[in-house]
């Protein structure tokens, strides 16, 4: 089987209410505000269950006409039962036989329709306090690049009119890009906006393969095609079956300022980012608007996990990887922990340097022994001060561009009388965790009455 499973596609709805018959949804069924409110319920819950608002209200004060869901991959337990898989490497494995086994997406009659409204009887939530509004964070954006191919990521979104959005796109990354050659054209780019997406579109979108076709992966994490439809509006393509899909086009030469947003590792700067101009909003019958929690488990959740099988793909060409798990103390984004069989003095360098080959953003890579339970924070850490000599196994690698979250390296200095913000060049650092003394001083003890766990 190529996918975790045969049949349909899982559609946000159906994910819903499968996490409710396994205890993991609360369903709040009393009026709740989008400003700040919403986000305290996904915040109460955020890494335990998902949310379902049956009856948010908009920050005009009337009821909205769609319903509100966040949380839904706020755990690795609910994204192993979304998928149907029974552990993070039977996870792992499966995205992995999708890279390798994408199933191309097929054109059906969408179940979405098209809405007389605009972007104010959305019911987008406002977070936190510092940042400048409401933000769409589930908002998935989906075009078709020139030789054909599907490009889907996530980027969130700041509305800043009645019909325009401004939204981040990442220097370097395949919406950017796509942006400049438009520009270059004189051209706008079309694009479909997907809110409440199918599961797999939700994981597929999230993994960091710039060249692969998005919505083929998608159809080889569900073992079928995804079925898309056409916007009417603009050549853009949506999941038929997307709760909400917004149809636009992103404006060349234009545009707003963006930010601040707290991201997983703190407050995201201000930056003039890419608008979007909606050209129509589309919706199934009693629509759910997907939101995901700003540096909620959910977000460092979807942001790292995708990541875990590229990563344990490359290591693997040199060691003999037994588990990888993307670190809370990263935000599940820029520290990864690895544990090797080691073969060789050499293997845990070696191992650090592919990992880092396969997710630049990282910023430390941590490898370890078999016995060391890599999901085990605690555990990781104490591997490294029992196990790791600072003036040998700590590896330092300056000069290395990391992850643009990553503010570590921002000085504040006095230059002409006046203070200013320079930012220092990144680096990397590899830590072997290894054992490399006596084997018995490391040992776990162990009672013949006492059992593990």
């Amino acid at each position: 089987m190529l996918g975790f499973r045969c049949g349909r596609t899982m559609e946000l709805r159906l994910a819903l209410k499968r996490l409710e018959d396994r205890g993991l949804l609360e369903v709040i069924e009393e009026r709740v505000s989008v400003e700040y409110e919403a986000a305290a319920y996904l915040k109460r819950w955020d890494g335990r269950k998902a949310v379902l608002l049956r009856r948010p209200v908009l920050r005009g004060g009337g009821d909205s006409t769609f319903q509100v869901a966040g949380n839904v991959a706020t755990s690795r337990r609910a994204i192993q039962m979304l998928l149907g898989a029974n552990n993070m490497r039977e996870v792992r494995n499966g995205i992995r036989r999708a890279l390798n086994n994408p199933i191309p997406p097929v054109e059906d009659e969408p179940e979405w329709v098209r809405m007389e409204t605009d972007l104010e009887s959305l019911p987008i939530l406002r977070h936190y306090t510092g940042e400048p509004g409401p933000y769409m964070t589930a908002s998935i954006v989906i075009f078709r690049d020139d030789n054909g191919s599907f490009s889907s990521s996530y980027h969130r979104m700041l509305p800043i009119g009645r019909d325009r959005l401004v939204l981040r796109a990442v220097e370097g990354r395949r919406l950017s890009r796509a942006v400049e050659r438009c520009e270059e054209a004189n051209r706008n780019l079309p694009v479909a906006v997907s809110i409440g997406s199918p599961v797999e579109v939700m994981i597929a979108s999230a993994v960091p393969a710039e060249s692969t076709d998005k919505m083929a992966l998608a159809g080889g994490i569900a073992g079928e095609p995804v079925s898309l439809s056409p916007c009417p509006d603009v050549e853009a393509w949506a999941p038929s079956s997307s709760e909400i899909v917004i149809c636009g086009e992103i404006l060349a030469g234009e545009r707003a300022p963006e930010g601040p947003f707290y991201e997983i590792l703190g407050k995201d700067v201000v930056r003039q980012q890419p608008v979007l101009r909606v050209r129509g909003i589309y919706a199934r019958s009693s629509a759910i608007y997907q939101a995901i929690l700003p540096a909620g488990m959910e977000h460092q959740l979807l942001m790292g996990l995708p990541v875990e099988p590229l990563i344990e793909e490359r290591v693997s060409e040199v060691a003999d990887v037994v588990d990888v798990a993307m670190t809370p103390g990263g935000a599940g984004w820029i520290e990864v922990a690895i544990s090797i069989r080691k073969r060789s003095q050499d293997q845990p360098t070696l191992a650090g340097l592919m990992a880092i080959s396969a997710h630049k953003s990282l910023k430390r890579v941590i490898v370890v022994d078999e016995d060391v339970n890599v999901s085990d924070y605690v555990e990781v850490m104490r591997a490294v001060l029992q196990r790791a000599h600072i003036p040998e196994d700590f590896k330092s690698i300056p000069g290395i561009k990391g992850s643009s979250l990553d503010h570590s390296n921002l000085r504040e200095v006095e230059m002409d009388g006046e203070t200013r913000i320079i930012r220092l060049p990144q680096g990397k650092m590899i830590v072997d965790a290894t054992i490399k003394g006596p084997r018995d001083l490391v040992e776990k003890p162990t009672n013949p009455y006492i059992t593990s766990g």
